[in-house]
């Protein structure tokens, strides 16, 4: 009888156990879409959505709504976010190494501290973003607009800011210096915390 007894508690605890590994962060239900890696959410309407820790790695999200989204420490290594709405999303310690945010809207989104190394985003809008300590080494952010968005300790290094407009933006000259910046608009442009009207 007690063995007995140990063999069934031994079974619900199995099946507690699996149980709990359904729906974890590598795979689980999100507004009605499977949230993992690989996963095609093109179009996704997940804006306001709960995504923090997911796994998200080369996920196609082209187009998709995420709109306020909490992606907090999200892996979105190699995803395709391109012409996605983040406006107002946390992406803060976000895993966006390599991933394609090409004509993103980012706008009021928060980076602090996101890795977006080698990340290509090409037209992205990213006014009033809070890039902080992010890591934007060997990024492709021609053209991108980080009007009044904060960068200070954000990581440059060999960015590509081709005609980027860094308008009344935040940002550290050292850092600047290591990265591509022809043709960038500098209107007051705070930088090391002395505001310039107009660089040239």
């Amino acid at each position: 009888m007690t063995l007995n007894r140990i063999v069934f508690s031994l079974s619900l605890l199995s099946l507690v156990t699996l149980t709990a590994c359904v729906g974890t962060e590598s795979s689980r239900i999100v507004n009605g879409y499977e949230i993992k890696p690989d996963a095609n959410l093109a179009g996704a309407q997940l804006d306001g959505a709960k995504l923090s820790n997911s796994y998200l790695s080369w996920a196609n999200l082209v187009g998709a709504n995420l709109a306020g989204a909490n992606l907090a420490r999200a892996d979105l290594s190699f995803a395709n976010l391109r012409n996605a709405d983040l406006t107002g999303a946390n992406l803060t310690l976000a895993n966006l190494r390599n991933a394609n945010l090409a004509g993103a809207n980012l706008t009021g989104a928060k980076l602090s501290r996101a890795y977006l190394s080698s990340a290509n985003m090409p037209g992205s809008v990213m006014i009033g973003a809070n890039l902080q300590g992010a890591e934007l080494d060997n990024a492709n952010l021609a053209g991108a607009n980080f009007t009044k968005s904060i960068l200070l300790n954000a990581n440059l290094t060999q960015a590509n800011l081709t005609s980027a407009n860094l308008s009344f933006a935040v940002i550290d000259l050292i850092d600047l210096e290591k990265s591509r910046f022809d043709g960038v608009i500098f209107s007051g442009t705070i930088l090391d915390g002395v505001q310039q009207p107009i660089l040239p």
